[in-house]
């Protein structure tokens, strides 16, 4: 009996761990295919930011090479082209027999000057191909590598992201972080992490161009198509990697200037456009064109030559029957049989005014047009502040107004005070600041005017620059500071990092410490502030030359430099040509 009991006791704990056994088999395989799937559809991915610039393009005779931000030579100029796909990594691509129409051989080093990637055939930056990119024209932390004739992508680590099974990898236009993908003739997109966004299957792909501030063309999606018979055919593929529209249409345009979630698409159809809210048209209607207007959040619309308006919902305010429509300040202006009429924004008929108004946001004013064209200000009760004289008006801010009158500008106040003299050519507000720049054309003097109205600097031949927490504006012998409300600040509180400090006397330029004290005579007739790598320049007699962050001179004056602010680092200069293309160099003495 006991050994009965004693069996029974023994199945059941062979049956229950044999049931633990089983339930952790299951979980495991739940578990793997959780994984499994959101690695196969997880296609979300982080372009990389840039932090401090270390590394940058030396450039000597005629050959190139690397330094860091100390001004130390990391790789000798011994190279016809180097890439730095990031400046703040140690990765430098370096070409040999560099020719954009023969064979190159390419090299991949660090700062220590180890060769790295060597077992690939060839290993290239992906560059940008169209100018909307920042200072760094590459993707920033992938590479593409070659191998047996074929491409794939790897990190910086030498992670391999794809295998080597595209005839072509490249970045695409306007979408940092997206790769265009051939294969036998066919175009797909992969990104940065290697994750397929579009099949390879199309004969065309682009992005559609959306932007936004904070994420930039993160969210763009793609337009694909395949050639027919009849030509090619458009589709449409979210950002995401969904696709909206089949590929059958002869065109598809993504409305760029409505922002968020749902995506709008014009997409054309034997001669008539259907307007898209992601998969559904917004209207049951076709029409031969459609023209969104972001001001009004509303289409102009046009059917059998006739021109209408619709919101973006698709709900008709005007319908297609008016040979022009214009909206202006107050409703919508339309014109047919040669009649003008005015219409409100909800779609009803208005008496036509004389005068329109366009209302200062923020503020209890409207800027009020004539139809002579000339203008004035109002209040909220269209009450005049400002008679309608002049032939142009600009609220500028608080309750001052740039006016034009008689082709020379002046400022006036709503209590029509005049607060800045109208004898300019020029006045404008500097954006995001509370100052307005004036410039008399006939000397090219520019006076900048605080949010008083006070003038604080007037200096002749001067650039203004708008930096983040100030504004700096130069001539060839002269430097002043203002913050964003116009008032005089010391290069001591804009540059709190710095060890020493540009200050003027005499006509003359040198250099102090933090407490005031004298580092560097003020012998020079101009110099620059000490960047964020601790150079400045010195200029004398009309050349430059170099200093350190503690006053010792790298280079004697005798670079010949035609611009006002150069910037060093080390003994070298930089040479900027906009969209990356920039190096450093000291060949700028003339012989």
């Amino acid at each position: 009996m006991k050994k009965q009991v004693e069996k029974k006791v023994s199945n059941a704990k062979s049956k229950k761990v044999g049931i633990i056994i089983v339930l952790v088999i299951l979980i495991i395989a739940v578990m793997l295919g959780v994984l499994l799937y959101f690695s196969m559809t997880d296609k979300s991915y982080e372009v990389e930011e840039v932090g401090e610039h270390q590394y940058f393009k030396l450039y000597e005779q005629e050959q190139y090479g690397i330094i860091d931000k100390n001004g130390n030579i990391i790789i000798e100029p011994q190279y016809d082209m180097i890439q730095i796909p990031n400046p703040s990594k140690a990765i430098f691509i370096c070409y040999s027999n560099y020719q954009s129409n023969e064979d190159y051989q390419t090299m991949v080093v660090n700062d220590k000057k180890e060769v790295l990637f060597s077992k690939y055939e060839q290993v290239t930056a992906l560059a940008f191909k169209d100018a909307s990119v920042d200072e760094v024209p590459f993707e920033k932390s992938v590479l593409r590598y070659k191998q047996d004739g074929k491409y794939g992508i790897i990190d910086f680590t030498g992670k391999e992201l794809t295998k080597p099974i595209y005839d072509s990898i490249e970045s695409l236009s306007y979408k940092e972080g997206c790769l265009l993908v051939g294969q036998e003739g066919k175009y797909g997109v992969i990104n940065i992490k290697g994750k397929e966004m579009v099949p390879v299957e199309y004969d065309t792909i682009t992005a559609d161009g959306y932007y936004e501030e904070a994420s930039k063309y993160q969210e763009a999606g793609f337009i694909v198509a395949n050639k027919t018979e009849q030509g090619y055919r458009y589709g449409y593929i979210t950002y995401k990697g969904e696709q909206l529209l089949e590929a059958k249409y002869n065109e598809i345009d993504r409305i760029t200037e409505i922002k968020g979630e749902d995506i709008y698409l014009l997409a054309f159809e034997n001669g008539q456009a259907t307007i898209m809210k992601n998969k559904e048209s917004i209207t049951q209607e076709k029409y031969e064109e459609a023209e969104y207007n972001n001001s009004h959040d509303m289409f102009i619309v046009q059917k059998d030559g006739k021109e209408g308006v619709i919101t973006r919902e698709g709900k008709t305010i005007l319908e297609p029957e008016f040979n022009t429509i214009l909206f202006v300040n107050n409703g919508i202006q339309t014109q047919k049989d040669g009649n003008i009429e005015l219409y409100n924004f909800q779609g009803e008929k208005q008496e036509i005014e004389e005068t329109s108004y366009i209302a200062i946001e923020g503020t209890p004013y409207s800027i009020a047009i004539q139809d002579n064209q000339l203008y004035g200000v109002v209040d909220e009760n269209k009450s005049p502040i400002l008679d309608s004289k002049y032939t142009y008006i600009e609220y500028a801010f608080g309750d001052n107004f740039i006016v034009t009158e008689g082709g020379k500008v002046g400022v006036i106040n709503s209590k029509k005070e005049q607060k800045i003299p109208s004898t300019y050519g020029v006045i404008q507000k500097l954006e995001n600041t509370n100052v307005l720049q004036a410039i008399d054309t006939s000397t090219n003097t520019t006076d900048l005017y605080n949010e008083n109205m006070e003038k604080v600097v007037s200096l002749t031949n001067a650039t203004v620059y708008v930096e983040e927490n100030y504004i700096k504006i130069t001539t060839d012998t002269q430097r002043e500071y203002l913050d964003k409300q116009g008032n005089p600040i010391q290069n001591t509180s804009i540059f709190t990092e710095n060890t020493l400090f540009a200050y003027q006397e005499n006509g003359k330029w040198g250099f102090r410490d933090k407490e005031g004290n004298t580092v560097i005579q003020p012998v020079y007739d101009m110099v620059t502030e000490c960047n964020s790598y601790g150079f400045a320049g010195i200029k004398q007699n009309g050349k430059w030359g170099v200093i350190d962050k503690n006053g010792n001179i790298l280079v004697e004056p005798v670079y010949s430099i035609d611009w006002e602010e150069p910037e060093f680092i080390g003994k070298y200069c930089r040479l900027n040509f906009g969209y990356g293309l920039e190096y450093y160099t000291d060949e700028l003495v003339e012989e």
